[in-house]
């Protein structure tokens, strides 16, 4: 019932927008003549196809976040974007392991598994996430950060194995040789239950030399304290975060530009968000601290020259490090008041090698193309890769000699050289027929050194064991697709686009210690792909005040990697499952209907199931199975109305909400698999009171105002389960702008 009346509020919100924008051509010139705004219709200028356009141009379906429309709705992180764009959903059970979802393409929802991530995440030119078991996924602060870009649908033709289910872009803003900037924010909130919340952050953009060269830097602190207790140990999901970037820019000739850049982030939680129903409402009693740290550094030279009337030649070179630490709770896998197996690697690091060489046509001309090579070199080890149970030893009278369970030394490599050509040519008057492919070689290898596992089933340890393993495939990925632009305010587009992920090894493979009857994990996992097909229209109305934008679309998976957890042992593994299919329909709004007030929302409404499953294998899922994440129905809306209130002063108030519906946690198989439940529905709003002014911003602002608890993931495997929002905060944010 409730659920029916949040989709039911949603969509009157949308239609009374709609209807607003229609009623405003009555007074369109006075409506042209309104102040300034931070929401939402001015034109925003993105580059998903490697060359500047107006997002309203672009044949695809992408949003775009401009940073006037961070800052008025608050951003800080992924969490605070992910829930507004249509077709995007985001689980993150711990802090920097968010696990993104776009148009359903997803096999879990806690980030855990061996596969590489189905949506691939970007800052700038640079891919930020690992390959193989993506400890981390690194979510840099959007403060000075000049847009972000969300590509629905795969996009393999121009960037990469990673996009089967699309692609996010974090573009940071770039120095400014010809004026001196700085910023400052301080943003101080409170939670329910009294958690208090610092942010901090200031930038400086100094001009070196007069419209040549120029100094951008960035820093940001985060003191957040949290709501989920660990009764066992005394501590929470507290964090301290802090980091920063800073870019030279340079430009010595008309034609050539060079940038450095490097940003670095440190964040320390003390615990993940989950927690155990039986211990209580946001309480947990874990022996081990379960708290994802990150340590990362990324430094990027991109060079661009311009080859005037032929094209721009891009030279992007990347190196990444990163630390991490991942320890959680398995539970009593020998039943109740036995020994806690907990999981407590050694640190997991690291690295990335990255360059990218491009030539964009740059005239104009029917004809326009990209050409592009790409290369990464990623390797990352884990020393003591470590499941241990403290008292394991004691609980079987001593005669084991340790309370290890599982120890061995990791190494995991992977490279992927590609070379890519995409282009469009425009056969008559606003008609374009579009093409790309991408022909890329991938490797991957994992090397195990000193396994020792306990063996249950002969009650001692194993041999020590050595092993590599190595997977390597030439793979080709293509988009095709038409554009039909009758005016500057109509666009018409269709697409045909494959999506690739690589395929790997299995670490676990073998069969169980504990039960030789229970499942045999496979060696290695194949490659996976996806096929879209999506129809859309983008549209502008009076100017610019309202645009409407809807897109339809049909995915065909293939060769799914499934995740599976072996439930007598709890080693993770990947198998290949078949085919799914996934539809739906993604439709955004924005509009100015009266002088100061401006409203958006979008919908997305989509289904996606297991439609195949192989016969000579055993996997985790059934034919009929709504795919792990999939919401099949998403909402978001909001309205801001501005006034006068001063020479230079405007005042403001706004409002901004979300609908997830509920989706599953993992794959039912048919009902069979214990693990399963619902991740439930659940809807956000936020309320922000302010004032612009020329030096700045005061705000006043609520987060999840009607306080929802709902679980809104649910990892049953594990002892501490449930993940909700963050209770309801308030607070105050000041910003100051030179």
């Amino acid at each position: 019932m409730m659920r029916n009346i949040h989709k039911t509020t949603y969509l009157l919100l949308l239609g009374t927008a709609a209807l607003a924008g229609i009623a405003e051509s009555a007074h369109a010139q006075e409506a042209n003549r309104a102040g300034n705004s931070a929401e939402p219709s001015d034109e925003i200028v993105v580059t998903a196809n490697r060359r500047e356009e107006s997002v309203q141009d672009v044949p695809s379906a992408i949003t775009a976040i401009s940073q006037a429309q961070i800052e008025a709705r608050g951003m800080d992180s992924f969490e605070g974007f992910a829930r507004s764009v249509p077709g995007l959903t985001m689980n993150q059970a711990t802090k920097n392991r968010a696990s993104f979802n776009i148009r359903g393409i997803a096999t879990n929802t806690n980030g855990t598994a061996n596969t590489q991530d189905p949506v691939s995440v970007y800052v700038n030119d640079t891919p930020v996430t690992d390959t193989f078991g993506a400890p981390v996924q690194p979510d840099l602060r959007l403060f000075d950060v000049e847009r972000i870009e969300v590509l629905r649908g795969p996009q393999g033709t121009l960037f990469g194995s990673g996009s089967l289910g699309g692609t996010i872009r974090i573009i940071t803003n770039k120095p400014d040789a010809g004026k001196f900037e700085a910023a400052g924010r301080v943003d101080l909130g409170t939670s329910d239950g009294g958690a208090f919340r610092q942010r901090y952050d200031a930038m400086v953009n100094v001009p070196l030399v007069e419209d040549r060269l120029a100094l951008r830097v960035v820093g940001y602190y985060r003191d957040e304290e949290g709501w989920v207790e660990n009764v066992a140990l005394g501590t929470r999901n507290d964090s301290v975060d802090w980091g920063g970037r800073a870019a030279l820019r340079w430009t010595p000739t008309h034609a050539l530009t060079i940038k450095a850049e490097a940003f670095h982030q440190e964040s320390d939680p003390q615990e993940g968000d989950g927690w155990n129903p039986a211990v209580g409402k946001f309480k947990k009693a874990s022996p081990i601290a379960e708290g994802r740290p990150l340590n990362l550094s990324n430094y990027n030279l991109a060079i661009d020259y311009d080859i005037e009337g032929f094209a721009t030649l891009t030279s992007s070179s990347t190196y990444q490090k990163s630390k991490t630490n991942f320890r959680y709770e398995y539970g009593q896998f020998l039943g109740p008041n036995t020994p806690t197996f907990i999981m407590d690697p050694g640190p997991w690091t690291s690295r990335f090698q990255v360059q990218e060489l491009r030539l964009v046509s740059n005239t104009e001309s029917r004809l326009q193309w990209v050409f592009g090579a790409f290369y990464i070199n990623r390797k990352s080890s884990i020393p003591d890769y470590a499941i241990v149970a403290p008292g394991l030893d004691a609980f079987f009278g001593g005669i084991l000699g340790s309370d290890s369970y599982f120890d061995s030394d990791l190494t995991i490599k992977s490279t992927e050289l590609a070379g890519y050509a995409d282009g469009s040519y425009e056969i008559a008057a606003g008609l374009k027929l579009r093409g790309g492919v991408r022909v890329f070689h991938t490797t991957a290898d994992y090397i195990e050194k000193d396994r020792v596992a306990f063996n249950f089933a002969t009650f001692s340890y194993d041999p020590p064991l050595s092993f590599s393993n190595s997977s390597k495939g030439t793979h080709t990925t293509w988009r095709t697709g038409f554009s039909y632009e009758p005016n500057s305010d109509l666009l018409f587009y269709g697409n045909v686009s494959k999506g690739f992920r690589v395929g790997q090894v299995n670490a676990n493979f073998g069969p169980s210690p504990i039960d030789p009857d229970d499942y045999v994990i496979p060696e290695g996992y194949d490659p996976d792909s996806t096929i879209n097909y999506e129809i859309g229209a983008k549209t502008s109305f009076l100017n610019g005040r309202v645009t409407l934008n809807a897109t339809g679309f049909y995915i065909d998976w293939d060769n799914i990697q499934i995740d599976g957890l072996r439930i007598s042992d709890g080693l993770s593994f990947i198998a290949n499952a078949g085919k799914a299919t996934v539809k739906g329909f993604e439709f955004e709004m924005t509009a100015r209907p009266a002088r100061g007030f401006n409203v958006y929302a979008t919908v997305t409404v989509q289904d996606g199931k297991i439609e195949r499953i192989p016969t000579n294998i055993v996997v985790p899922a059934a034919v009929g199975d709504r795919l792990p994440g999939l919401a099949r129905w998403k909402l978001s809306g909001g309205a801001e109305y501005r006034w006068t209130v001063g020479t230079d002063t405007e005042a403001y108030a706004r409002i901004d909400g979300q609908f997830t519906d509920n989706s599953p946690n993992t794959f039912a198989n048919s009902g069979l698999n214990p693990l399963f439940a619902s991740n439930a529905a659940y809807s956000t709003l936020q309320a922000a009171i302010g004032i612009d002014t020329e030096w700045g911003n005061v705000a006043v602002y609520g987060e999840n105002l009607t306080n929802n608890d709902s679980i809104i993931l649910k990892n049953l495997f594990l002892p501490n389960s449930y993940t909700t929002l963050r209770p309801r905060t308030f607070g105050l944010r000041v910003t100051y702008r030179h």
